[in-house]
């Protein structure tokens, strides 16, 4: 868990995240959530996690977000408007990785923000941006992979020090003799977020 755990914390880096910022997550999978709690930890006054699973949003609640939307429910950009007095967040991270998120991040980004591509998408993906969204309101627009070894140091010591939770990410824990079983829940059901094979 260090390693994608290094390479969140070189992404909210990246991203110029501050003290008092408002964060929209894409996303309430491992990653997003890591997202969501060096967020919280960097000084983020309201985190925001959207994603279509309840379960996962439940997670990402008790592990600190301020605030959780499914889509399912409720349309996220007005609730975002909303939950921000209709300016949109200062900084919105896409952790799922699909275009179509991708093209909505930007309507969750206030004038002047700054929107963190992180979930990889596939070789050759192609999205649509409406330029106006990114020209006229000034955004950032950036993506990061990887992480640095100092951020690898900062991840272990946030791991050693349970400063970010990573306990609750294991949903479920299998036996190696399960692994295809555990292989195979996790590409047909979005409610689990890790399973641990034990030996």
């Amino acid at each position: 868990m260090a390693e994608p755990l290094a390479c969140v914390i070189h992404g909210v880096h990246e991203a110029g995240l501050r003290m008092g910022d408002t964060v929209v997550v894409l996303g309430s999978g491992p990653i997003g959530i890591m997202h969501a709690q060096v967020a919280k930890i960097r000084g983020a006054r309201k985190v925001i996690v959207i994603d279509l699973v309840d379960e996962r949003l439940g997670v990402a609640e008790e592990l600190g977000a301020d605030e959780i939307i499914n889509p399912r429910y409720e349309n996220p950009v007005d609730q975002v408007k909303r939950l921000t007095d209709g300016l949109g967040a200062d900084v919105v991270i896409e952790a799922v990785g699909l275009p179509e998120t991708w093209e909505q991040s930007l309507r969750f980004v206030k004038r002047g923000g700054t929107v963190l591509e992180f979930g990889g998408c596939p070789p050759g993906t192609e999205i649509k941006l409406e330029t106006d969204l990114l020209h006229y309101g000034e955004v950032k627009l950036l993506g990061t992979f990887h992480a640095k070894p100092r951020e690898f140091e900062i991840a272990l010591g946030l791991i050693a020090s349970e400063t970010v939770k990573l306990s609750p990410l294991i949903t479920k824990k299998m036996s190696l003799d399960e692994i295809k079983e555990a292989f195979r829940t996790l590409f047909t059901s979005k409610r689990d977020l890790k399973i641990a094979i034990i030996p």
